[in-house]
């Protein structure tokens, strides 16, 4: 059997044999048909780098319907008479650019690029879908799948947004319109595609494996028949459930029911609506837009509202409600949305048990039926007039959007009497609380016959909820505590939203309602200086518009050769214990699988790093001797491909000898227990301590703790490293901020000379600190593999391996006392400090960055201020440095501390800031104007008012203020290589820094234009490699663009002075063409290199402020953060548009440190929990400002930049810590209605809607209207 499809126009036909029954689209797309523009990274449809555009025929309609969809859920064998379009197929360089791609380059929304053709694609798929006609709204609420580290999102936003029917977003005059025509051409030929190209050879044939694809439910139950007794088989539609269980390898009949008609239908009844039990989750919205409009169903417009907020765009485009009711019924944990809104409406559903034979039954039957072939068919939805039923149902998230539920409930009632609200019945359902517990029976058996809002009646229904609401403990999932409020708490908020009005207190009224967003919107505003141009132009991104088409190469993009082999690590699972014997016999059996390598087979030095001072320890590549932390690598399998690869290591049998210990995989229980061989002070820090006398009238004094987690740096590209033998060297491909950290350390492992190693890096799709040295332990095991075997070895990590086994931000503990006087000045202040080390010492930012950063912007000297640091040594991946190491947390300690002290003595945090600055600093004159510019008193008094009239709803102000002191003393070398081209003028650069996304090489570019006065179109700047960027130092420190344009300047006017006799003999006249053409035939040597060099550019600091007003939802603890005012000095900014997103992307990312994203460990065994997109959640486009403002500072240049500009990629994140100030402002609020004593309250990063609520003092039991 064969099916057959299109891509980009170009006809495929694929036997079901050819391939493994589970390849998915994505898979074939990449590894079969090199269209490498489609990436991956999760592989679960979270990330929404996977996204290309699905048109099908309907099986009832037979229109064609297209849809975004994730790639890398997408099933190869279930896209039969699909037409598929990736990015390279919407535009490209031959066929020319689509407008959505133009958009997003020139309006600035693409960074590193990785994510680029993902948002591209699921723009173009909304727009397809409804044929172009779509809204602000829908647009800004379409990439909830769709994560970008980089950004900040919202020039991504603007860019798509600008396609909106009611845009009134700025398009720049050079963006033709969508409805402008464009050619599909062939990919192989360049010609228009005529769809004559012949399919591809057949491949690894697969045996015992059966696809079906019926056509009818006739088919459906012919196929089932194939499938005997207790084998596993599973209905294929969306495949979405894959994203959140993984599906049994063990599979072996797959039917495709796509295009079964009897499971795609739906009718809207007078007394029910009947949903097709294979409609998507998309098309089920859509029927109840239509549904909503009719007697007996309003209450669909709540279900739209309800599914709108599951999972993401493509997975709703492709998930099914059976599906979605399957993993219900397979895992009675799973939070299902669909399940608990239809439970709580009785939703009966109808099965089939063979093609004729159908009944209905309760949802809660079919989920406890056994039979394994009984299928789903569809859903009756029964009428509930709006006179004689109330309906509404709540999902709380972590964030915005595609984050599965804290808690989701539906509740209906039945009213006996409405006018006087009584209750005939009521279903009281709620999800994620225990498998066993939906339906609360003793509350709805207590409601039958009572006054819904009597005073009596509330008082009961929550005191029963505080007893039958019992959540059971589930790591990673919030505490039982949380979610046992937060149920009650959706109760509570479903009686203040439907109580009568006079029944319901005025301030407790917006506690019934949830927190809307409107439309989102920024401004920036910045100096350029014409006469530098092209620097300090705002241009677009040199490479924006191939990031945007998807043509831009990254690591895992490059071909290698057909013997080429895929990597998986072998990880150790016993902290503390010794490997006694590793058995790779099963491993080795696998089909596929090719070798096994352990410690015992690296022939040089078993270590990851280079020892330098900022590595001074070696590092395991494989576990020689203890195992220092849980997953920590034993080994690597070698496969022919990646799925081989990955299943071949979980079957390695590892033998530990008796000797594990107590494991300690956090800071907090080393002090706990007092581990003192675990504290490390890496700088003599000892000071004689203060000797306070007696606290004097008026003056204060108090003391905290202030905690900041770990962050995972969620690059999107993996890591990656592509290791190819070439004569006799090893030729690397590797997606690493630092060429000469990885090459030494493989040069080291494999005992070789290190020119022996060559590497090229063109571009790494983000990196963040995560790719100095943590991606060596991906680059040194493919490069074992490839030495080893002779043969290629490409090494991508998963999303689970990189967050199990490379290292994430150093984790800090602030243990502060202070002493102020009634004006808030600061006597005296000390701060001991810890950081987690992880398990080596290595990359420690506690003396080199963080002590540095701890004065900040104030008047601390050694008369009022102590401060001692510490390293502490976990059972964790060893720590490494994550965007501003040290100096966020550095900042975000005093300023801390300077909020603590404003509310010990009950002043304004901006007068306690101002009383304390350092004289002379530039922030004596930043910090008045800021206050002024963004009407902080008058907000702050609007702030207050709104608390007073709101109980249940909470505004806050949180003001942060930054001294970013911006170390060079270690960019030892920055080499760079320009290259003037006689034959036409144009330039190439070569450096040995890495674009990152950063933007080096459009600042390069830029300066080199500028310095030898050719046109930017005339300068090309070619990817890093080992020989032209040998000895280069770290791509880090946001100091690295200036480093490299001083190196590019310097060979630039290296070549004017060669160049300079040349014009003086041809006159002012001559072309610059003409004069090199001259000077080449003069033997002019028109290639130059220089390098930066230490001391090059001196160390300075870099002065921040932000303003941050965010409103709480007191009930759930999700908020909005309503408007963000930023003013960074960023000197001269060589390139506006680029600075202005380095600084929003810096912040969001700061906003998920200090909201979202949340690290969970098994403190038992010291395993990650949190290791993959369905419980880590960097914030998405929808949680970031609604309004935000940036501005950078005009008029300021920096008399020891680069070209008079300052550096910006790192510096925004540690003005982010002033949105926990937002949130303390809003719960001190909360905390004072409740009746509960003036105290500070601890919040740290992350603090998540969990921590909000079990600190805002709200009882269950006095919840009243």
């Amino acid at each position: 059997m064969s099916i057959r499809f299109s891509v980009n126009g170009f006809p495929y036909e694929v036997h079901s044999a050819d391939f493994a029954p589970d390849t998915t689209l994505n898979a074939f797309l990449r590894d079969h048909l090199q269209l490498t523009a489609t990436k991956f990274m999760c592989l679960e449809g979270g990330c929404g780098s996977c996204v290309c555009v699905i048109r099908r025929r309907h099986p009832i309609s037979q229109k064609v319907q297209s849809r975004a969809a994730n790639s890398c859920l997408t099933l190869l064998n279930s896209c039969d008479d699909a037409e598929i379009i990736t990015d390279e197929g919407l535009g490209n360089q031959q066929s020319g650019y689509h407008p959505i791609q133009k958009r997003l380059a020139q309006l600035n929304g693409t960074q590193c690029g990785f994510c680029s053709p993902g948002f591209v694609m699921n723009m173009y798929g909304l727009l397809e879908q409804h044929r172009g006609q779509v809204s602000m709204a829908e647009v800004e609420d379409a990439f909830g799948g769709n994560i970008c580290r980089c950004t900040g999102y919202r020039p991504i936003l603007d860019a798509m947004k600008s396609f909106a029917v009611d845009s009134t977003v700025q398009v720049p005059p050079e963006c033709i319109d969508i409805e402008d025509s464009f050619e599909l051409l062939c990919l192989q030929t360049g010609q228009t595609c005529r769809g004559s190209c012949p399919r591809p050879p057949v491949r690894d044939t697969q045996d015992n494996s059966h696809w079906y694809w019926p056509k009818s439910l006739a088919e459906l139950f012919a196929a089932l028949g194939q499938v005997t007794n207790g084998e596993l088989f599973i209905l294929v539609a969306g495949n979405t459930a894959h994203g959140v269980y993984r599906r049994p390898r063990e599979i072996r009949y797959f039917i495709d029911v796509n295009r079964v008609p009897e499971l795609r239908q739906f009718s809207i009844e007078t007394d029910h609506l009947f949903l097709g039990a294979n409609l998507s989750l998309s098309e089920a919205m859509e029927v109840f837009l239509v549904a909503a409009k009719r007697p007996g169903f309003p209450y669909c417009a709540q279900l739209w509202q309800h599914f709108n907020l599951i999972a993401n765009v493509p997975v709703r485009n492709n998930g099914t409600l059976a599906g979605n009711i399957s993993i219900k019924k397979q895992h009675p944990e799973f939070p299902s949305d669909v399940f608990i809104t239809f439970e709580a409406l009785d939703v009966d559903v109808v099965v089939y048990e063979n093609a004729t034979t159908q009944h209905v039954m309760s949802l809660l039957s079919y989920l406890n039926d056994k039979r394994a072939k009984l299928v789903l068919g569809g859903f009756i939805l029964k009428a509930y007039p709006k006179d004689r039923f109330l309906f509404s149902s709540y999902k709380i998230l972590a964030r915005a959007q595609n984050v599965h539920a804290y808690v989701n409930a539906g509740f209906l009632i039945e009213w006996q009497d409405s006018q006087r609200n009584i209750v005939r019945s009521a279903r009281i359902c709620f999800g994620n609380i225990r498998a066993d517990y939906v339906h609360d029976d003793g509350l709805e058996l207590l409601l039958r016959g009572r006054d819904l809002y009597e005073p009596a009646t509330v008082a009961q229904s929550f005191q029963q909820l505080s007893g039958s609401i019992q959540a059971e403990e589930r790591p990673p999932e919030a505490s039982p505590e949380y979610r046992q409020i937060l149920a009650a708490s959706l109760f509570y908020k479903f009686l203040l939203a439907t109580a009568p009005r006079e029944r319901v207190r005025e301030r407790y009224r917006t506690g019934g309602l949830l927190l809307e967003r409107p439309l989102s919107s920024g401004s920036q505003s910045f100096e350029t200086i014409k006469k530098n141009y092209p620097v300090t132009q705002p241009v677009q991104k040199l490479e924006g518009l191939i990031q945007c088409s998807g043509e831009a190469t990254y690591m895992n993009d490059i071909l290698t050769t057909s013997n080429s082999v895929y990597c998986a690590f072998v990880a150790a699972k016993r902290v503390g214990a010794t490997i006694e014997q590793i058995d790779t016999s099963a491993a080795l059996a696998c089909k596929g699988v090719v070798a096994f390598f352990g410690a015992k087979d690296i022939p040089g030095v078993n270590s990851i790093v280079t020892v330098t001072r900022e590595t001074p320890e070696a590092e395991e590549l494989f576990v020689a001797g203890s195992v220092k932390f849980y997953d920590q690598p034993l080994g690597v399998i070698a496969a022919l491909t990646q799925d081989a690869a990955l299943y071949a290591a979980t079957l390695v049998e590892v033998t530990y000898a008796r000797d594990q210990k107590k494991v300690f995989p956090t800071i907090n229980q080393v002090l706990a227990e007092k581990k003192t061989e675990r504290i490390v002070c890496l700088k003599n820090m000892e000071q004689v301590p203060f000797k306070m006398g007696p606290i004097a009238p008026g003056d204060v004094e108090g003391m905290g703790i202030f905690q900041m987690e770990s962050q995972y740096h969620f690059t999107m590209e993996p890591q990656t490293t592509i290791a190819v033998p070439l004569d006799n060297i090893l030729q690397v491909y590797s997606s690493t901020q630092w060429m000469d950290g990885t090459q030494g350390a493989i040069a080291h492992l494999l005992g070789m000379n290190v020119n022996s190693i060559q590497l090229q890096v063109r571009r790494v799709g983000g990196g963040y600190g995560a790719k100095v040295t943590r991606g060596n332990v991906v680059a040194c095991a493919a490069a074992l593999v490839a030495a080893k075997l002779k043969r290629p070895a490409r090494f991508v990590q998963t999303i689970e391996s990189m967050m199990e086994v490379n290292g994430k931000r150093w984790a800090c503990r602030s243990d502060y006392e202070f002493r102020a006087r009634a004006s808030g000045s600061i006597i005296m202040l000390t701060n001991n400090y810890y950081e987690d080390a992880g398990c080596s010492l290595n990359e420690s930012p506690v003396d080199f960055l963080t002590l540095p950063a701890l004065k900040n912007v104030y008047n601390l000297a050694d008369s009022n201020f102590r401060a001692k640091g510490s390293a502490i040594l976990t059972d964790a991946p060893s720590s490494t440095w994550c965007r501003a190491p040290g100096s966020a947390e550095g900042v975000a300690m005093t300023e801390n501390a300077i909020e603590h002290i404003a509310f010990a003595c009950q002043l304004d945090p901006a007068d306690v800031r101002l009383v304390n600055l350092q004289p002379g600093s530039k922030m004596v004159q930043l910090l008045p104007r800021f206050l002024a510019s963004t009407d902080y008193r008058r907000r702050r008094e609007k702030v207050n008012l709104f608390n007073t009239q709101n109980r249940w709803r909470k505004r806050g102000l949180g003001l942060s203020l930054m001294n970013f002191p911006l170390n060079t003393t270690i960019g030892y070398s920055y080499p760079a290589t320009v290259a003037i081209y006689h034959e036409d003028g144009s330039v190439v650069i070569s450096h040995g820094a890495i674009e990152i996304g950063q933007g080096i090489n459009t600042k390069a570019a830029q300066v080199a234009a500028f310095v030898l006065g050719v046109s930017l179109e005339k300068v090309r700047v070619e990817g890093s490699n080992s020989v032209i960027g040998a000895n280069t130092m770290i791509t880090a420190n946001s100091m690295t663009s200036e480093m490299i344009g001083l190196a590019v300047r310097k060979a630039c006017t290296t070549l004017n002075q060669r160049l300079a006799p040349v014009k003086q003999q041809l006159g002012p006249q001559a072309t610059w063409v003409q004069v090199l053409q001259a000077a080449y035939l003069q033997s002019v040597f028109l290639t130059a290199t220089e390098s930066y060099k230490l001391g090059d550019i001196p160390s300075y600091s870099i002065f921040g402020l932000s303003l941050t007003e965010l409103e709480v939802d007191i009930l759930t603890g999700n908020h909005l953060i309503r408007r963000v005012d930023i003013l960074e000095d960023a000197g001269e900014s060589l390139s506006p548009n680029i600075d202005v997103g380095q600084v929003e992307g810096a912040f969001v990312m700061g906003l998920g440190y200090y909201l979202t994203e949340k690290l969970v460990y098994d403190r038992q065994t010291g395993q990650i929990l949190t290791n993959r997109t369905w419980n880590y959640h960097p914030p998405g486009a929808k949680d970031i400002p609604i309004d935000f403002r940036i501005e950078l500072l005009q008029k300021s240049p920096n008399p020891v930049g680069f070209m008079r500009s300052k550096a910006t990629g790192e510096p925004a994140l540690c003005l982010a810590v002033g949105v926990l100030f937002a949130v303390q402002h809003a719960i001190q609020s909360a905390r004072f209605d409740a009746g509960l004593p003036r105290e500070w309250v601890r919040l740290g990063a992350p603090t998540t809607p969990e921590e909000i609520v079990l600190n805002a003092g709200s009882q269950v039991t006095s919840f009243t209207l």
